[in-house]
């Protein structure tokens, strides 16, 4: 009687025990999972710092040591710089908005960057805006930028009857009858890599015009055989050959002597 009295409070109590320790287990993998009340508090984020910049990937000659500039058909680069002082930098996601529309798949954590095409016309802009936050929203700042857009521009030198181009862009030119002159038009912003991806068209009084994409397209050799006292111009007209659009035109006035 005693050892069947001793086996049922055995089973009584291991029947009895088993939900607790089961309960027990289940709280134990709460409290190390996904719950927040027992999540490590994460250092508030301190902004230092956030600026927008924007960079072209627009064509400019090797000794130019300006800033290249946006132009239609072309793709702009806008950039974020942030600096905290405190919390977790990578916890902060990027949301971009060109004109307003968000751009989803260029979103997202560490996306500090983005890239798009310039669709808008001469003397327009883009407005990009930047929403930076955090998963829990418990850091929230905007900032927003406008990239203007540029026509591509082209400019003329001349050698002046030396061996060496001026450094100076050439409006009006003086010339010796009988004797060459060299011009070379230099193009600004265009959307190429490389100047045979684009046209020139050099026109001179009383002479068919000059069509060429080859590597030294942009130099004219000039003779004026005796013409002494002659005026005229010297126009190039400059395109792209993958984006019509992109053109630009430049001229030079002659004063024959």
């Amino acid at each position: 009687m005693n050892k069947k009295l001793s086996l049922f409070i055995l089973i009584f109590l291991f029947l009895f025990l088993l939900p607790i320790f089961a309960i027990g287990q289940i709280n134990i993998l709460d409290m190390l999972g996904d719950n927040p009340l027992n999540n490590i508090i994460q250092e508030p984020i301190n902004l230092t710092m956030l600026e927008l910049s924007w960079t072209a990937d627009t064509y400019a000659p090797f000794d130019y040591d300006g800033r290249t500039l946006p132009v239609k058909g072309g793709m702009v680069t806008v950039s974020a710089y942030v600096k905290i002082s405190s919390g977790n930098i990578s916890s902060l996601k990027y949301s971009w908005f060109v004109d307003d529309t968000f751009q989803e798949a260029k979103s997202g954590y560490g996306k500090n960057s983005i890239i798009f095409g310039i669709r808008r016309d001469i003397g327009s802009s883009h407005n990009v805006l930047l929403k930076l936050f955090n998963d829990d929203r418990s850091f929230y700042i905007e900032k927003s930028i406008e990239i203007p857009v540029f026509a591509p521009e082209l400019i003329i030198y001349s050698t002046n009857g030396n061996a060496h181009f001026s450094n100076q862009a050439s409006k009006f030119s003086t010339i010796i009858s009988n004797k060459k002159f060299s011009f070379v038009a230099k193009p600004y912003f265009f959307s190429i890599k490389k100047l045979t991806d684009l046209s020139f068209e050099w026109s001179l009084p009383g002479q068919e015009p000059i069509i060429s994409s080859d590597y030294d397209a942009s130099i004219l050799d000039l003779t004026v055989q005796n013409a002494t006292g002659l005026t005229g111009s010297i126009w190039v007209n400059v395109s792209n050959l993958k984006k019509s659009a992109q053109k630009a035109f430049q001229s030079v006035n002659l004063q024959i002597q």
